[in-house]
């Protein structure tokens, strides 16, 4: 299965703060964007993290809510802090192609696209990946999938990306510093 990673800025982040919206472009879209959902929350509750958080975690010493998309299959998604509103500062559309083009083209216009390469058929056998996938069963009481594994890199490279940024603009540096991450990222 080939699976596309699109991010759209729209730049209306706060400086400490932005909303990261994940949207799932297949046709288990629900079930898929649970997962998705858990692995991207796994990444982001692994640094920075405070007691009494007011965001679902953080990605480069950023805040960030995450924003299931769209709401009708988002009826899975557990375990997310506050009501973020559309589009998001960053959308995340994964899928199959021509459907993730799709899903994406939505959130277009006055935004930057990025494209993630589809991890790799045996990820979870790579070097490094029984921590990842000890803590996913640790945190959800099951193995991750390819969607829960796409969605923990996504918001790997995040963090990556925006933490020397302290934020996700200027988009034009989070661009290079997203393509800077397209590989050697550990588990």
């Amino acid at each position: 299965m080939v699976v596309a990673v699109w991010m759209a800025l729209s730049g209306n982040a706060l400086a400490h703060s932005f909303t990261a919206a994940l949207i799932v472009a297949d046709d288990n879209r629900e079930a898929s964007l649970a997962e998705a959902v858990r692995g991207f929350l796994l990444a982001a509750d692994e640094r920075d993290g405070h007691a009494n958080e007011t965001s679902d975690g953080h990605l480069g010493g950023v805040d960030v809510h995450v924003l299931p998309l769209p709401r009708d299959a988002a009826g899975s998604v557990e375990g997310l802090i506050g009501k973020p509103t559309e589009p998001g500062d960053v959308v995340v559309v994964l899928g199959t192609e021509p459907a993730a083009s799709e899903a994406a083209r939505k959130y277009q216009s006055n935004s930057t696209v990025l494209l993630q390469v589809v991890l790799p058929v045996g990820w979870d056998s790579d070097v490094g990946t029984d921590s990842f996938v000890a803590r996913y069963r640790l945190a959800y009481g099951t193995a991750p999938g390819l969607m829960a594994a796409t969605g923990y890199h996504a918001a790997r490279r995040l963090d990556v990306a925006i933490r020397p940024l302290d934020g996700v603009i200027p988009r034009a540096a989070l661009e290079d510093a997203w393509r800077s991450t397209s590989s050697g990222l550990p588990w």
